[in-house]
């Protein structure tokens, strides 16, 4: 009778053991999931899952779920607040820091067909934007939330969560030898400094801009130049004479930009970013200590084409699109395209189609061109381009 309660203590032992190790497996198995995630906020929420005393069985654990994985917590209210916290706080670190705005690129750059004759170039655009103001409108919003009543609700919706200073630069590169270019000269193409206010809804997921911007393309060839245009044009080509035509024009902004993910890595799942913008160009410049705006077709007879009639409306969509097993390959498209606004909706239609692909941090870009207002020099001619190259974010 002894030897059969001891042989049972001892299955019972080897029994529990032998559980014990599988919950021990089952969680380290876990934990090494969670530590594969890339995103920290997400990867916080995930080690949070991961509380199931060792003594439970398998049945007991609870299950890794999909949703933590997202970043997505149904847990205790005190958890989700912390969690909800720390995202916070890693969204406004990212705002506080200068970044890009649209993605910067280099690219070689190919004329597919155009009516300028222009020859094959390195283009490089530099976008970037930083937070003048950002803490300080989180103090305000706070302060407001704090009154408790209709007033401080209404005075919280209405103030921005930051206040940016944005810069967007394109420029012609022409590093092989060149037919009108002395020792590969950089030629500016767009120059487009501005400010504006955002509005987070969603915690950040949609971004709701109101701005006001200068584009020119820094040239000084003024209408009353037309025979110096002339000379340039007969002895370089048309591309050559308009690079030095002085053009420039303000405008306001409203974009509303949508994600799907709170945080966009390519590398990881999949996503999808939207946007859709207007753009109201005044009758000036310098938010109006110039007067009038520089889109006049001086050098053509009867040409009356404005830029309101070839940009005005503009949105873009972006996606990945596949990813490798391994997570550190993925493909993206990005689809550009705008049209006039004021008066000719959807007779100058443009657009840009970028395809990406990125590994670890290197990433390439395949894009095609064609269109209106590639830049204010060739505004008013449907353009045709094509590149490869190099693009950061």
């Amino acid at each position: 009778m002894f030897c059969k309660q001891v042989t049972a203590a001892l299955l019972a032992a080897v029994v529990a053991g032998a559980a014990q190790a599988a919950t021990g497996d089952a969680f380290f198995d876990a934990y090494a999931q969670c530590r594969a995630v890339r995103d920290e906020v997400a990867r916080l929420r995930c080690y949070d899952g991961l509380d199931a005393p060792a003594a439970e069985t398998p049945a007991q654990a609870p299950p890794l779920r999909e949703e933590i994985l997202l970043g997505i917590d149904a847990g205790d209210p005190a958890r989700s607040r912390r969690t909800d916290e720390l995202e916070d706080l890693a969204q406004r670190d990212a705002r506080g820091m200068l970044t890009s705005d649209a993605p910067n690129y280099f690219v070689y750059a190919s004329p597919v067909h155009d009516e300028i004759e222009d020859e094959h170039h390195g283009e490089f655009y530099l976008s970037i934007k930083y937070p003048l103001v950002d803490a300080g409108l989180k103090h305000l919003q706070d302060r407001f939330k704090g009154m408790d009543s209709r007033s401080g609700r209404l005075l919280n919706s209405v103030t921005p969560d930051r206040l940016l200073v944005h810069y967007n630069g394109l420029y012609d590169f022409y590093v092989t030898e060149s037919d009108r270019y002395d020792s590969a000269p950089v030629i500016s193409r767009v120059q487009n400094p501005g400010l504006s206010l955002e509005y987070d809804f969603a915690r950040g997921r949609d971004v709701l801009r109101i701005g006001w911007f200068h584009e020119s393309n820094g040239q000084q060839l003024e209408s009353d130049d037309l025979e110096r245009f002339r000379e340039h044009e007969a002895e370089f080509g048309a591309d050559y004479a308009l690079a030095k035509v002085s053009r420039g024009w303000d405008y306001a902004q409203v974009r509303w930009t949508g994600n799907s993910e709170l945080y966009i890595d390519p590398l990881t799942d999949y996503w999808l970013t939207w946007q859709l913008e207007t753009r109201w160009y005044c009758n000036c410049q310098g938010s109006g200590f110039i007067d009038d705006r520089e889109d006049d077709i001086w050098w053509e007879d009867g040409n009356d084409l404005r830029i309101t009639d070839v940009n005005g409306l503009r949105g873009m969509v972006e996606s990945a699109f596949w990813k490798n097993r391994a997570g550190d390959l993925a493909l993206d498209a990005r689809l550009d395209f705008w049209t006039g606004l004021e008066h000719s909706l959807g007779e100058y239609m443009s657009g840009r189609l970028t395809l990406g692909a990125k590994f670890d941090k290197l990433r390439l870009t395949l894009f095609y061109h064609n269109g209106y207002d590639r830049d204010p020099s060739t505004f008013h001619l449907r353009t045709e381009y094509a590149g490869l190259g190099l693009e950061l974010r």
